[in-house]
């Protein structure tokens, strides 16, 4: 049966889901510590701005509170397949692919789950949002098949980033044959280019 593992490549494995679907910390393995924007511990059931792994098991090269930019939030202790280790509430992406909106506060910050939501169920070979100042995003969908026209595309992305708190942006969508990739080979859903504000504390 597949898993869900998390995992990254410096540490290996950080959690898996048990028969439950209950997704726990290898803390036998590892310190796992979300932290906010200073550094300070969040609450419990809080979505962490990094993350701050320890990996016990390496002697070659020794991670100490080694810095990730994933969002997780850890719940507590107790499940009904018997494990004790801290469960895993929430995975919220990376903080470098929340981007900095304008907003009627000024700035909102805009999680990439506003997009999935309405890019998921294009039936392309890809998609990215690549922001172009605090009030702009250009929209990259790769060989479409049978996708809204790009007008409207472009309204339920602006709209859904209203929904979210932040100013009705403009949006351009462009047909391209594949998605850009970074030198690493990736090809991010979400780009930050020029934010043209700071992100809010």
């Amino acid at each position: 049966m597949p898993y869900d593992v998390y995992a990254a490549t410096e540490t290996a494995g950080i959690a898996s889901p048990c028969a439950f679907r209950t997704q726990h910390l290898y803390e036998d393995l590892l310190v796992v510590e979300p932290v906010d924007d200073a550094g300070r511990p969040v609450a419990t059931g809080t979505a962490g701005a990094r993350l701050w792994v320890s990996v016990l098991s390496s002697r070659a090269l020794p991670l100490i509170r080694y810095e990730m930019s994933d969002c997780v939030a850890l719940g507590g202790r107790g499940c009904p397949c018997g494990r004790v280790f801290r469960v895993v509430e929430a995975i919220e992406g990376r903080s470098e692919d929340v981007l900095a909106m304008a907003s009627s506060a000024g700035v909102t910050r805009i999680h990439p789950n506003v997009f999935h939501d309405v890019l998921d169920t294009l039936a392309a070979a890809g998609w990215q949002v690549r922001q172009e100042g605090a009030s702009a995003l250009t929209l990259l969908v790769a060989a479409p098949a049978g996708s809204p026209r790009p007008d409207e595309l472009a309204a339920r992305v602006s709209a859904a980033v209203q929904a979210a708190g932040g100013a009705r942006p403009r949006v351009t969508v462009r047909m391209v044959g594949t998605i850009p990739r970074t030198a690493l080979g990736k090809a991010p859903l979400v780009v930050a280019t020029s934010t043209g504000a700071a992100p809010s504390a």
